[in-house]
């Protein structure tokens, strides 16, 4: 069976942030690819890059940031091409993002439907009819009764549930290819975050969107994930598919991961969960080697030069002096 292709393809992003105490490496050589119809989700601790990478796919990082790649290409037009105009009619068209906080995404002085309407009437030049009638159809898709109504109102009139699938219905207005999601159910209790999951995937179902989903919860990772790229200090350390990562991990930081999370029927009710011990190391100079080899129990000498990114015949990849028989080579 052929592979579908791609609707995102990146290859090789890097972004430099500038600080007080030099150029932060914040993402480094990061590539991966999702076709229509699939979720690929980014998962690693806080602050190993995640988000940056999101917002550089979007362009929407701050002054400080510097974004370069090979090739960001959505729908075989790479974006890393594009002047800043065609990079903001491309940018809530063909690609949207669902943001981490709503409340702090919306803008507190404009009503919902303002909101909602103004990149659909900027991008297919739609009237306010046009408009609200579109904004109406996708809150009632989202699960938001009496959504005329809601149109009227402002986000602190809402519950941050609603506010969330306000954001989705918003991302969606002009039919996006891609929808990147960075950490959408953070701020949400559980059975909220249960409902806008189920969301997710039955929108990905019917309409066929690619969505890349930015999160630190493996629980997540499980439920909606068709394939995984574990990062880490501003690398992909590892990926593959859903079951190979949780069921063959090859990169230790991956098997580290997996460790800090109870399973049901082998964690014993208040047994020890594991730890990965020490610290993520500063981004800041030049970075040579494994990042992760002073946390790591299989570390030798030879993880102070570049380690090697190995391959399974089955598109398993992981960067590590360690073979998928867990021994050096």
């Amino acid at each position: 069976m052929s592979t579908p292709s791609p609707v995102l393809d990146v290859r090789n992003l890097s972004v430099d942030i500038a600080a007080s105490g030099g150029v932060v490496h914040a993402v480094r050589n990061v590539s991966f690819s999702v076709a229509r119809g699939e979720t690929l989700c980014i998962v690693g601790e806080s602050g190993c890059g995640k988000s940056i990478t999101s917002l550089a796919l979007m362009d929407l990082l701050p002054a400080a940031a510097k974004r370069r790649a090979d090739s960001i290409s959505i729908a075989g037009r790479d974006l890393t091409r594009a002047s800043k105009r065609e990079f903001n009619a491309l940018r809530g068209q063909r690609m949207a993002m669902i943001f981490q906080e709503p409340m702090t995404a919306l803008n507190p002085s404009l009503t919902v439907g303002v909101q909602m309407c103004e990149s659909y009437q900027h991008h297919r030049k739609a009237s306010m009819a046009q408009a609200r009638e579109r904004a109406v159809h996708l809150l009632g898709r989202v699960g938001i009764a009496s959504a005329e109504q809601r149109l009227g109102q402002y986000p602190h009139q809402l519950s941050g549930g609603l506010r969330q699938r306000v954001m989705i219905a918003m991302a969606l207005m002009c039919e996006p290819e891609v929808l990147i999601a960075d950490e959408p159910t953070t701020a949400l209790d559980v059975t909220i975050q249960a409902q806008i999951l189920r969301l997710l995937i039955e929108l990905q179902r019917d309409l066929g969107i690619a969505i890349v989903l930015v999160t630190h919860d493996l629980g997540i990772v499980a439920q909606i994930a068709h394939h995984v790229a574990v990062m880490y200090a501003g690398q992909v350390v590892e990926t593959g598919n859903c079951e190979q990562i949780f069921n063959q991990p090859r990169h230790p930081y991956t098997r580290g991961l997996l460790r800090c999370i109870p399973v049901p029927g082998r964690t014993a009710p208040g047994g020890h969960l594991g730890i990965i011990p020490g610290t993520v190391p500063a981004l800041t100079g030049a970075l040579q080697g494994c990042m992760f080899r002073d946390r790591c129990d299989h570390a030798l000498p030879i993880c102070s030069a570049a380690p090697p990114v190995r391959s399974d015949t089955d598109g398993h990849d992981w960067r590590c002096i360690l073979d998928k028989t867990g021994r050096a080579a």
